[in-house]
């Protein structure tokens, strides 16, 4: 005999049914299917089992997993998800449509039918990682940190030789340029980088007396700066009781994925800032995991039974302060940064309030002497406004490329600063550069010195049209916030051509190292998964889903841990003057296994 469903029974699997077909509907839009293909029905299918399996999960661990509050926190990640997946595919979902009704309609559904599947991938999540804690680490291998350490050097080894004596891209040549007396200092890219630099290029030069293998000296200490970061991440792991095995695979993702390799020779300010980012983020981590009952009194203890630091905390202070300078220095997006996270820094850290606001006090006070006084004394030139304008300069500019009408008086502010003959030619969606240069060769310094009229300028046609600014900021920052957008990662080779005396010398080479090299880049067009590693967009939603899945647990304290970081990307939503420019958000990917670790660390037991 047939079971009678209650009502309620038949309401829910309605509900399922509605929830796959729009779900169908967005992918099939998303995915550019036809809605006669084979793939509808199974995926029909699958999605309301996917529904279903979600739904009883959710209401097994209604009085667990899934309370009220997780379930607040998945509806506000969702909705986020959702925005930027409508951000980013509506050109793709209401393509072929020419209707604005109709096109209204399809991202109507398709918004339905992403938030759908969203919320429920998120819920699953939630459902599975809040009661799940890694268990503790009872046969610790101390040596992990320095294998770690040999491991990196060991995996990033043949991208020297092949690259020696460095990659070195424009901005590359133009720092080493500044280190040899060829042009005036320049804070345009971070003089103090550019210091370090010369620095070892001074040195390697004493010694050799050759331009390559003194260039060669910096790119060696590089290599082993960030091999030392990851083995401080390593050491803040185990003494935090992550497991052995945990260890090893977070070990093969920084040897063995290949552009942490190409970017290890490279030499670019954001490799180091990279570094620094995660020392600075495994130093607030080993910070937050210390003694609460200590803070009171000595701090002499960090939390857990086994797992103690056991020269102190001093050198985590040291970390601490040593970091945070270097990412108030090597990157003006990392001052920006740490300034946001300062006020946040020291409530969390309230109970440590005279040792913490001293040494916080230290890193700005250290960052700003350098910024200012040091910088002035050696005639070091800062960059200009226009480089921090670079998205209002992109929306400006696809308004006039659009043709769009402007009144007499907005013409005039205009052609005050720019030459507007060339600027279709010249924009470039994603790309501010040519703009900036053409802002350049007009009248900058106008623009610099009348900040308010071209303010109202820019607000005035923003308000006039909204659409076009969207879909200027949209092209010009997609990379950065959704995973599914193309772009190169670690594919640089040599040293462009430069008048400085440097030369690609590789050590070694051939067809097979060539090929080696392009294939391994290229697995992560041709993998499912392993792409994600690959993409800017996929780790800034695992950097959300983190945060997430630690205020879902109540952790709060722990969320301090992904504020610097994520107020690095932050910035770049802000001021990036290129939409997928991978080492912009390079600090994201050498931190990202902190981040996946962060939420199933166990909790300190109570002394």
């Amino acid at each position: 005999m047939f079971k009678t469903l209650s009502k309620e029974k038949i309401y829910i699997r309605c509900l399922w049914l509605i929830q796959s077909f729009l779900a169908l509907w967005t992918v099939i839009r998303a995915c550019r299917l036809s809605s006669r293909s084979i793939l509808t029905p199974i995926l029909f299918a699958a999605f309301f089992f996917y529904f279903q399996t979600i739904s009883q999960l959710k209401a097994q661990q209604k009085e667990q997993a899934f309370t009220r509050h997780t379930a607040v926190i998945a509806l506000i990640v969702s909705l986020l998800f959702t925005s930027f997946f409508l951000l980013a595919q509506s050109p793709s979902l209401t393509d072929g449509l020419d209707s604005l009704l109709f096109k209204m309609i399809i991202l109507t559904v398709c918004g339905l039918g992403g938030f759908s599947l969203i919320y429920a991938c998120i819920c699953l999540l939630l459902v599975f990682a809040v009661p799940y804690t890694l268990t503790e680490n009872v046969k610790q291998v101390k040596h992990i940190p320095l294998f770690c350490f040999c491991a990196c050097l060991l995996g990033w080894l043949p991208y020297f030789l092949y690259e020696y004596p460095a990659i070195m891209t424009p901005d590359s040549v133009n720092q080493l340029e500044q280190v040899l007396g060829m042009i005036p200092y320049s804070n345009h890219h971070p003089w103090a980088h550019t210091m370090i630099i010369k620095a070892f290029y001074s040195l390697g030069f004493f010694f050799t007396g050759n331009q390559n293998a003194a260039l060669a000296f910096y790119t060696v200490f590089q290599m082993f700066f960030m091999a030392a970061c990851a083995a401080w991440l390593i050491a803040t792991l185990l003494k935090l009781g992550v497991k052995n095995n945990a260890c090893y695979f977070v070990i093969a993702f920084y040897a063995l994925v290949p552009y942490h390799g190409v970017f290890a020779a490279t030499i670019w300010k954001d490799v180091m800032f990279s570094g620094s980012v995660l020392l600075f983020t495994a130093s607030l981590t080993r910070l937050c995991f210390w003694r609460r009952d200590t803070e009171a009194n000595s701090a002499s203890q960090p939390y857990g039974s086994k797992n103690n630091f056991p020269h102190g905390i001093i050198p985590t202070y040291v970390v601490y302060a040593f970091s945070g300078i270097m990412m108030c220095l090597f990157r003006s997006n990392g001052w920006y940064a740490f300034l946001l996270s300062l006020p946040f820094l020291l409530y969390t850290f309230r109970r440590r309030f005279l040792t913490m606001l001293p040494l916080t006090l230290a890193v700005l006070i250290t960052a700003i002497i350098i910024k200012i006084p040091v910088m002035n004394a050696f005639h070091v030139t800062q960059p200009d406004f226009i480089e921090s304008i670079s998205i209002p300069l992109q929306q400006t500019a696809r308004v006039i490329c659009e043709g769009k009408e402007l009144t007499g008086e907005q013409w005039e502010s205009v052609h005050k600063v720019i030459d507007t003959t060339y600027i279709k030619e010249l924009y470039a969606p994603g790309f501010a550069d040519n703009i900036k240069e053409l802002v350049r060769a007009g009248n900058p310094d106008y623009l610099t010195e009348h900040k308010t009229e071209y303010f109202k300028l820019w607000f005035s046609l923003g308000i006039k049209y909204p659409a076009t600014y969207i879909q200027a900021y949209i092209d010009q920052t997609i990379g950065y916030w959704y995973p599914d957008v193309s772009y190169t990662v670690g594919d640089i080779d040599g040293i462009i051509a430069n008048e400085t005396g440097v030369a690609s010398q590789p050590l070694i080479g051939g067809k097979f190292v060539v090929k080696t090299k392009e294939i391994l880049l290229k697995l992560g067009d041709m993998i499912p998964l392993y792409g994600l590693l690959f993409s800017m967009g996929a780790m800034f939603w695992t950097l959300i889903g983190c945060i997430a899945i630690v205020l879902a647990k109540k952790q709060y304290r722990r969320s301090i841990v992904f504020l610097p970081g994520l107020a690095v990307i932050l910035t770049l939503f802000i001021a990036t003057p290129v939409s997928s420019e991978f080492r912009y958000a390079y600090s994201l990917a050498y931190t990202i296994p902190l981040y996946l670790l962060l939420p199933f660390l166990k909790e300190p037991a109570a002394s």
